[in-house]
């Protein structure tokens, strides 16, 4: 393995958050047995971790609130290894905020936990609905959030281990539109409905990131699947292509995160 190319791949990222990635895949080379990591990794780095371990036959599997969720704990495993054959050691759990006078957001839940101490990558994604933040994070985690906190903005709440299976999926607004090719500043210009030279100044200006990743170049084609944040218009996944019509564009199936 070349070391260097590994941390090049991280040109932005911290570099002891790297170095410990680095050392984790050493020691799963080394012993032959899966290693467990500690953090949920954001998207940008866990994509390219992935890629990079796909191309020295180490198997490695994530775990996340939803299977579309962004924060990832990853496992790193031999290639003879299975899923199955792995015991992560995670919870996912609801804190119960249900009540009668206030709605109680994203930034409420997270704020709480935060002001436990802990550390943002000591969690999974939070999803809430309906006064209920489904969360994901290591058993200790779990415990010192179970055993420390009573209560959101004096809301009180209840914490209980969940199921993965009854967490809420995550909810889209889907619209569909036509667009002449698979360029970036054609698909920029479609999904925010804005000009080609207004789409292209924000490629250019950084302020477009695809599957994460920022991406300057207007003429790169997008690949259906592919997942585009537009900094302040929101995030889009380029779900489908639904045809060409007699004009030679393609119609596509856009869903947008709420």
């Amino acid at each position: 393995m070349n070391k260097n190319y590994f941390f090049n791949l991280f040109p932005k990222e911290d570099e002891f958050l790297i170095a410990s990635i680095w050392e984790d895949i050493c020691l799963c080379l080394d012993i032959d047995y899966p290693v467990y990591g500690n953090i949920f990794l954001p998207p940008q780095i866990w994509m390219k971790v992935r890629d990079f371990c796909n191309s020295i036959n180490i198997n490695i599997f994530c775990y996340g609130l939803t299977s579309e969720s962004e924060k990832k704990l990853v496992i790193f495993a031999p290639a003879h290894f299975k899923i199955e054959d792995l015991n992560p050691e995670i919870t996912f759990f609801k804190i119960d905020g249900s009540n009668k006078f206030k709605n109680l957001q994203h930034k409420d839940f997270l704020g709480s936990i935060m002001s436990l101490g802990l550390k943002r990558e000591a969690l999974g994604d939070i999803l809430v609905k309906n006064n209920i933040a489904y969360c994901i994070s290591s058993n200790d985690i779990f415990n010192i959030i179970k055993n420390n906190l009573n209560q959101i903005n004096t809301i009180p709440v209840k914490i209980d281990v969940t199921d993965s299976e009854i967490i809420p999926e995550l909810e889209f607004k889907e619209f569909t539109d036509t667009v002449v090719s698979f360029r970036l500043d054609s698909i920029i210009a479609s999904i925010s409905n804005l000009s080609r030279n207004i789409s292209v100044n924000l490629i250019e200006s950084g302020d477009v990131l695809v599957n994460y990743n920022v991406e300057k170049s207007k003429s790169k084609v997008i690949e259906i699947g592919s997942i585009i944040t537009i900094r302040k218009k929101g995030k889009f996944i380029i779900d489908k292509c639904l045809g060409e019509n007699k004009k030679g564009k393609f119609k596509i199936l856009i869903k947008q995160y709420i």
